[in-house]
């Protein structure tokens, strides 16, 4: 009897946990952050160019509402890029001379955002520049930032076969592969590399400087999900690829 009564007690105890924690997260606070500067150096203006009949900056914000975020907050300097932001119904900061630089780190403008949006749990850092980013994709990296435990974060990488080389004066080398053994694409399951498509960030890592730390998991995207705005040659042929997706 006492057995029985113990294991029921155990599972009152885990249920409640688990409400315990939906509750929590209902109504931890989830806000989605896109920095765009206004001095693009490769390319004039580059959240401001069409991909597909639409602007890079538009296109981040259609993605991060069919992903049902909603407190969406552009950052910029730019007045063009603001007007962008607010005929697409989401909000504008104004960022600082100081992190809208091209010497400026990310983290310097996300923390700025933050520290006048002190109820922000979970950051969405989008970046305008990625134009096929998945709002499915940021749906579930969202809900696998707690699952199968909580993270501190989660960001975009996709798979590269590549073998790559470094240099040090006129001697060259292998950095990811044993030139004696050098393996077939299919003998190996090929390195991450960050999209910058997107970070899920809970807000104490950002306090301490951080957009990543040891406790981070991945979300693995297509080749062509990866593919970032860059040059004017990234334009065209992100304008021929959303012709036939």
């Amino acid at each position: 009897m006492k057995v029985v009564l113990f294991k029921f007690l155990n599972m009152r105890v885990v249920f409640l946990l688990c409400f315990l924690s939906l509750f929590i997260s209902a109504f931890a606070s989830t806000a989605v952050l896109i920095l765009a500067r206004g001095g693009s150096k490769g390319v004039h203006l580059k959240n401001l160019r069409d991909v597909g009949g639409k602007t890079l900056l538009s296109r981040a914000i259609f993605a991060a509402k069919h992903a049902h975020l909603k407190d969406i907050t552009i950052s910029t300097d730019n007045p063009l890029i603001a007007l962008e932001a607010l005929k697409n119904g989401v909000s504008v900061f104004k960022r600082s001379y100081v992190t809208a630089t091209d010497w400026a780190p990310s983290i310097w403008g996300v923390q700025e955002f933050l520290s006048q949006r002190p109820d922000i749990d979970v950051l969405v850092l989008l970046q305008a520049t990625s134009p096929f980013t998945s709002p499915e994709h940021l749906k579930l990296s969202l809900t696998k930032l707690d699952q199968p435990k909580p993270y501190d974060c989660i960001f975009s990488v996709t798979r590269s076969f590549k073998l790559r080389w470094n240099s040090s004066g006129s001697i060259v080398y292998p950095i990811n592969f044993n030139y004696k053994l050098r393996p077939r694409r299919q003998d190996w399951s090929g390195e991450y590399i960050e999209t910058g498509g997107f970070y899920i960030i809970r807000s104490h890592i950002i306090q301490q400087g951080f957009l990543q730390n040891d406790n981070c998991t991945l979300w693995e995207v297509s080749q062509l999900e990866s593919i970032e705005i860059d040059s004017e040659l990234d334009i065209y042929i992100a304008n021929i690829l959303s012709l036939v997706l």
